[in-house]
């Protein structure tokens, strides 16, 4: 599904070249449920930016499906990542001003023909999936740190997208919490979703089919 090669990515700093990710080579296959683990500046983060399509790497080839993403417009990456990608990040990002129903339904309105009442039904579909459906009015202050990450999930979900990226998704919230969330995860990758996360903790990344480990920027 997804053929990174050869991947760099290297920050410039007066006269100084740092390496973020140097020289990675990986193959993601359709159903895996995979952890990239490493400490803190690692360039995990970067690396998981770099397969979400929100960064570009300095070098290398990135594959989707088979298609060589350097190859795409600006306006095909926007939509490669609304339709195939769901994002779950560690800080939730929901819009302070937006009750949970109409946060999640967010990635809806940048595709077109999808009704408002399509929108709506799909939100309340995957909010009752994260055990969130008596929530729906509420907002984010609201809500418990664990409650947020399933909104934050309930979101990447809408869009029936192929892969999940999920960056320390359990990394702000207790063990008992982290637990249920890694259970909606194992649940999603059993339906069928590839999910590729970002952890700092062996615990966590031992839940996962495969573990990457990364130091320095490099898979080690």
């Amino acid at each position: 599904m997804l053929t990174l090669t050869s991947i760099c990515k290297t920050f410039q700093t007066n006269d100084i070249e740092t390496y973020a990710v140097s020289d990675v080579n990986l193959t993601i296959n359709k159903g895996e449920f995979v952890s990239i683990m490493g400490q803190s500046g690692c360039g995990k983060s970067t690396l998981l930016n770099i397969i979400g399509l929100l960064d570009d790497p300095t070098s290398g080839t990135i594959e989707l499906d088979g298609i060589n993403v350097e190859n795409m417009t600006d306006v095909e990456l926007a939509r490669t990542r609304n339709h195939k990608l769901g994002f779950i990040f560690q800080s939730f990002h929901l819009i302070p001003a937006l009750n949970v129903l109409d946060n999640v339904e967010l990635p809806l309105l940048y595709r077109d023909g999808i009704s408002a009442k399509d929108r709506r039904a799909r939100a309340i579909e995957v909010l009752k999936k994260v055990g969130l459906s008596h929530r729906m009015k509420h907002f984010p202050k609201q809500l418990s740190g664990g409650q947020s990450q399933r909104v934050a999930i309930a979101r990447a979900l809408i869009g029936n997208p192929e892969i999940i990226l999920a960056d320390e998704p359990t990394g702000n919230l207790d063990s008992k919490t982290g637990v249920e969330i890694m259970e909606i995860l194992h649940n999603l990758n059993k339906e069928g979703t590839t999910i590729i996360m970002v952890t700092h903790d062996r615990g966590i990344a031992e839940q996962t089919e495969r573990i990457i480990s990364i130091l320095d920027g490099k898979l080690i």
